[in-house]
């Protein structure tokens, strides 16, 4: 499953790099979960990904999580995202990546 997450991640970074964000890194926001921190022209986000393997289909974070991340964004004056990442077996993305604004 690491390999799964870090791929999402990848596919996540990159999206952002190729739609201007710059200063990209990572962020650790519970013991197991990362997200990303990155500046944006408009708004600088705090990103948690969630990636899913096909034909699995994503399922939104719990209000648990929606409230952890909104309150860390908060407190680093970011805005709090979730990205949500379906890739096949190969670790190919499918689709678009799903983005959820949550503050």
């Amino acid at each position: 499953m690491p390999k799964i997450k870090s791929e999402g991640e990848k596919q996540v970074k990159s999206w952002l790099t190729d739609n201007g964000y710059t200063d990209i890194s990572q962020e650790t926001l519970q013991s197991n979960e990362h997200g990303l921190i990155a500046n944006g022209r408009v708004e600088n986000i705090l990103v948690q990904i969630k990636t899913f393997v096909h034909p699995h289909k994503p399922y939104k974070l719990s209000e648990f999580e929606t409230d952890l991340i909104t309150r860390r964004a908060t407190k680093l004056k970011l805005v709090a995202y979730a990205a949500y990442v379906t890739l096949d077996v190969t670790g190919k993305i499918l689709g678009e990546i799903n983005w959820e604004r949550l503050s």
